[in-house]
């Protein structure tokens, strides 16, 4: 049975992880808080932002910073390559500026590519804890020609998440040359949020990476004893009169789709939004083009016992999203709004509450989560309107609270409860999200359903290991939200092992182990236990190997299935020209029939990498196959195929060509997407697309199963 093994996994993971816990002496940092505060000076004329660094401005009166050191390979050990950072301001602007000298500069890694898409590329990284709250901040990347990427990081129970959807307006360039390279940024005070203050005291941390060796620096120094990186971050001091974000902005879009069999359908849309104050935004918009551009990347959707989960890209959504995060139950997953026909969402913090509210009237809204993606609507309309507020409590703890009210004609759902993160001695966490639910379908209308979450976890440099608690009422909905399943209570845990061999292509190794078991909510029947080994390798900073091998029982139809399988995966960035990774897993599976389930043998493969003969050009493959069994060794029941190859052409930072070809082997289906593409900064755009499906007949023929012709252009006014 593996009832008892798992059972008695969670007992040791939790003995083992509270005695090394308590044990374990916490490692001092012998970094002062006056050597982490810069206090940034005001300049007295803009500089040019080319990329050049010729300006003398810089030397002359820019904060200089050079005190840089390594957080990997080898964390505290002087960097191989020397970098210089420059930080001022003006009324407008935040300026930053950095030579990065390198002593092979035909080694640097740049590539002139689309927004969001340098990550394997040589950088410079900027994290800007506007609120100094350490937990979340804004973050800028730039690669050596001065592409750009921005994204929300947030940290939570000693891990953190970086969200790319966030879009910023800001301006920067960069230039190789025989030292190195040098790159500048102005960021306008009006494109991110702070505290309406004249004292303004930022959370800071800004770094290098060098790509070939793997290697990242940090200012200030940063440990791994210590979870999270912001905070162990710096200060940044800004005394003196900025704009406070005081401004308007208009979107308007148009947008023009032709299909196979239709006319041509133009619409047109507006965005608005109207920063309050430097703290606090209204985005409002009518009609909103809710467009793709590119479509979701294919998933294998056969034998699967719960909905797949899709992210969000359209932009009214992401927008202040990050506030709307939840400890472990979402509440909150926007694709549920599929065809709005007006929102509205105000979003900022004051003091120490966070806050954001979000209304939207859905004009084809669904009650499943496999419709979501499979575009099934009901036919009725519903009206959505969220609520979330955050409380900052102690140091780097909160405490929240959250609404989510969806009606439809006469029905609803609605969903309220508290969450919160607390923090304790730099190395303990404890989350919990207590949350009910009420609903209402046409005569019928349900109790309070609760559903629960807590964590109580501790990591340090070598060490780390939690326990936690999980149950979701069979009454429990969340029709704003994303639970794919419901009526069952977990209680699982996990330890971890974890050294730093601090070589040039092994810098980290972890080895984890996880067990757990969840129940019927009612009753004492076992629904799943699971007891698992991982093994975490990693060769770089951004290349890593993951191996794991896990022992479960899952009840489904009534049976008990006794399952055993293996994974390894890995992302591999040490050629140049050929970022890659890889993926493959086997074992028992379960064939979900409600009628006659049985227990199969199934295999599982994926190749995915990236084609750069030059810097701007980029060709990407990505192969899924899965494969099942009836048993092992028996009648194949399927084999599900998935290829897409992604083409893109950079002619320049804003302008660029793209083509799509998915193939989807088990439906006879081939996708083909072409687009030319103008970007000249977030919501200035232009876009002229054809998308083509084709559907292979009985003969082995391909015929034309629909077409699409859409053209796009939004521009962003900024008063």
């Amino acid at each position: 049975m593996i009832k008892k093994p798992a059972l008695i996994m969670i007992f040791l993971n939790l003995f083992i992880f509270s005695q090394l816990a308590f044990s374990l002496p916490e490692k001092k940092s012998d970094t002062s808080k006056s050597e982490k505060t810069l206090r940034i000076p005001r300049l007295s004329q803009k500089p040019q932002i080319d990329g050049k660094l010729d300006n003398p401005i810089w030397e002359k009166e820019a904060l200089k910073v050079e005190d840089f050191l390594q957080f990997s390979p080898k964390e505290k050990a002087p960097p191989s390559e020397k970098t210089v950072a420059y930080i001022g301001y003006d009324s407008k602007n935040l300026y930053f500026a950095f030579r990065c000298y390198d002593s092979d500069p035909q080694k640097i890694r740049a590539t002139i590519t689309n927004r969001d898409n340098i990550m394997e590329d040589d950088w410079v990284v900027i994290f800007l804890d506007a609120y100094n709250e350490k937990r979340r901040a804004f973050t800028f990347f730039l690669n050596p020609f001065g592409v750009q990427m921005d994204t929300i990081r947030t940290e939570k129970g000693g891990s953190d998440h970086m969200d790319p959807s966030w879009d910023a307006v800001f301006y920067s360039d960069g230039t190789i040359d025989e030292k190195g390279y040098t790159v500048e940024m102005a960021l306008p005070f009006k494109s991110f949020r702070f505290p309406d203050k004249q004292k303004k005291n930022f959370g800071l941390v800004i770094g290098r990476t060098i790509a070939r060796k793997g290697e990242i620096v940090l200012w200030p120094e940063a440990s791994r004893n210590i979870p999270g990186l912001l905070t162990q971050g710096g200060e940044m001091i800004i005394d003196g009169e900025v704009q406070k974000g005081r401004n308007f902005e208009l979107m308007p879009v148009v947008t023009s789709l032709k299909t196979k069999g239709e006319k041509i359908t133009p619409q047109a849309g507006m965005n608005f939004k109207w920063g309050i104050n430097s703290n606090m935004t209204m985005d409002l918009t009518l009609n909103p083009d809710f467009s793709h551009i590119e479509a979701d990347a294919p998933q294998i959707d056969v034998n699967q016992r719960f909905a797949l989960y899709y992210p969000e890209k359209r932009p009214f959504f992401l927008e202040g999203m990050e506030i709307f995060q939840f400890p472990e139950i979402e509440m909150v997953y926007t694709r549920r709004i599929i065809d709005p026909i007006g929102g509205a969402k105000l979003t900022g913090k004051t003091g120490a509450f966070t806050y954001g509210m979000l209304s939207a009237y859905d004009m084809n809204p669904t009650e499943s989560l496999w419709e979501v993606h499979n575009g099934g609507h009901t036919g009725q309309k519903a009206l959505f309107n969220i609520f979330r507020m955050k409380a900052d409590v102690f140091k780097e703890s909160y405490v929240g609270f959250a609404l989510a009210d969806k009606e439809i004609d006469g029905s609803y759902n609605r969903v309220a409860g508290v969450d919160g993160q607390f923090k304790f001695n730099q190395h303990f966490f404890f989350n919990f999200q207590a949350i009910g639910s009420k609903t209402k379908y046409e005569q019928e209308e349900s109790g309070i359903a609760p559903a629960f979450y807590s964590e109580f976890s501790y990591y340090s440099r070598h060490w780390g290991g939690g326990l936690y608690w999980k149950s979701i009422h069979p009454e429990f909905r969340a029709s704003s939200g994303y639970v794919n399943r419901v009526d069952y209570k977990t209680i699982g845990s996990y330890t971890s092992f974890q050294l730093y061999p601090e070589k040039q292509y092994l810098n980290q190794v972890r080895f984890t182990l996880r067990g757990g078991r969840r129940y019927a909510y009612f009753e004492n029947t076992v629904l799943d236990d699971w007891v698992s080994g991982h093994l975490h390798l990693r060769v770089t900073e951004f290349s890593m190997i993951n191996a794991s091998l896990q022992k479960a029982m899952e009840r489904f139809g009534g049976v008990d299935f006794h399952k055993n399988s293996f994974n390894l995966n890995g992302n591999l960035s040490l050629i140049r020209w050929l970022p890659l990774g890889f993926h493959l897993g086997g074992g028992d599976r379960i064939f979900y029939n409600p009628d006659s389930p049985f227990l199969g043998w199934s295999h599982s493969y994926g190749l995915f990498f990236t084609l750069k003969p030059n810097k701007r050009l980029q060709m990407r493959v990505m192969f899924n196959k899965e494969t099942f069994w009836k048993e092992r060794g028996g009648k194949q029941l399927y084999d599900y195929n998935v290829i897409r190859q992604r083409t893109t052409y950079q002619l320049t930072k804003t302008l660029s060509f793209r083509a799509i070809v998915d193939y989807n082997h088990y439906y006879k289906k081939i996708y083909g997407s072409f687009l030319f593409s103008y970007i000249l900064k977030p919501g200035t755009v232009f876009f002229l697309g054809v998308d083509n499906k084709l559907l292979q007949q009985e003969m082995g023929h391909y015929t034309q199963e629909d077409y699409s012709v859409f053209l796009k252009f939004s521009y962003w006014w900024r008063m």
